[in-house]
């Protein structure tokens, strides 16, 4: 299994290359049509490719778009022939996504996997709405596969079908009858109760390629991170280590700290005294709590380079755990460790520091 911190518009928030390559991020996902809206394929293609502009020579993955969906500033329709977008640069409308520009704008951009343009809608839209995606996505995905053209980059399928296992099903056997190099699936982790995740998870992993990477998009929660790979998934994407960094969140080997508080201001620990990373071997709660207070940019990086290191850890020990046949075990320890340090937390809101 492995993590992929998002670098939307080719960045990291907060970190450089140089940071993902000291950490050991071996792959990354960006999103072509927000870089076609911001700065153009072709550009990018003049310019080398995504490697080369961001100076990343890991893996890396791009998505269509099809998130962009749910997004009020981009959606506009959609349509059998694609999707209509609106720019939210220059508010610009009609803008048409079809399975074959999203395919050449991932082709121009040179990443290694490509996503195909999948029909994502909110689970909270009704079972008709779900199966025309599933449909739909079906369609759009023999178009994209059809538009290939550099025979290098691999292309993943996408599920779709919302919490209703009987259209996941069918979306997963129509994408398993395209012979994609890998299979993701979409539309979940996005407010859906976590026990429904699970049991679309579960189901659809049975059917699925187990000689094939299988991607579950959006999840970046670490407990549920390593219950879904129990359950067979491989790679993960999310902003969800990144955007806690933000709001002062760290994850550790015990649970998530708020570091801004005031508790933390005289603990000169590290952030988690079993973790090597360059925040953690340099600095202490005590001067993270107090760049938090003061609202110091160098904060930002400090923070999401310990959370990024953090998933890529925990990735590392799950393969070696697996290794070992020992996953559930290592599985069950974690996650007891993490949940009772976030309930000692919550048991601690109401307790006044003076």
């Amino acid at each position: 299994p492995f993590y992929m911190p998002c670098a939307t518009k080719m960045a990291v928030k907060h970190l450089t290359s140089s940071d993902l390559k000291a950490i050991g991020i071996q792959a990354i996902i960006s999103n072509a049509l927000v870089l076609e809206l911001s700065r153009g394929s072709r550009y990018i293609e003049k310019h080398g490719g995504i490697h080369a502009l961001m100076n990343f020579h890991g893996t890396i993955f791009t998505d269509s778009g099809g998130f962009q969906m749910i997004r009020e500033s981009f959606y506009e329709r959609t349509t059998e022939n694609g999707v209509i977008f609106r720019d939210p640069i220059n508010q610009k409308k009609e803008f048409l996504a079809t399975p074959e520009f999203v395919t050449h704008i991932q082709s121009h951009m040179g990443s290694d996997v490509a996503m195909i343009l999948d029909d994502h809608n909110a689970h909270t839209h009704g079972k008709e709405k779900h199966a025309e995606a599933v449909l739909r996505t079906y369609e759009w995905g023999k178009r994209c596969a059809a538009a290939r053209i550099n025979p290098k980059q691999l292309m993943f399928g996408i599920i779709q079908g919302g919490t209703y296992l009987d259209l996941r099903k069918k979306s997963a056997k129509l994408m398993e009858s395209l012979d994609f190099d890998g299979m993701a699936l979409g539309g979940l982790a996005t407010g859906e109760p976590i026990p429904i995740m699970k049991k679309v998870v579960s189901t659809v992993t049975k059917i699925i390629d187990k000689n094939k990477p299988r991607y579950l998009m959006g999840l970046g929660s670490p407990v549920e991170m390593l219950n879904t790979i129990g359950m067979g998934i491989d790679c993960f994407d999310s902003t969800y280590p990144t955007q806690n960094a933000r709001h002062n969140t760290l994850f550790t080997e015990k649970g998530k700290i708020d570091i801004a508080k005031a508790r933390y201001l005289h603990d000169d620990n590290p952030v988690d005294e079993d973790c090597e990373c360059y925040t953690c071997t340099n600095y202490s709660r005590a001067y993270l709590c107090h760049l938090a207070k003061a609202e110091e940019p160098i904060a930002m990086r400090m923070k999401t380079y310990h959370n990024v290191f953090f998933m890529k850890n925990l990735m590392e020990e799950a393969k070696i755990a697996i290794k070992e046949n020992r996953f559930q075990k290592f599985e069950k320890e974690f996650v007891k460790n993490f949940i009772k340090k976030k309930n000692s937390e919550g048991k601690q809101k109401n307790v006044t520091i003076l």
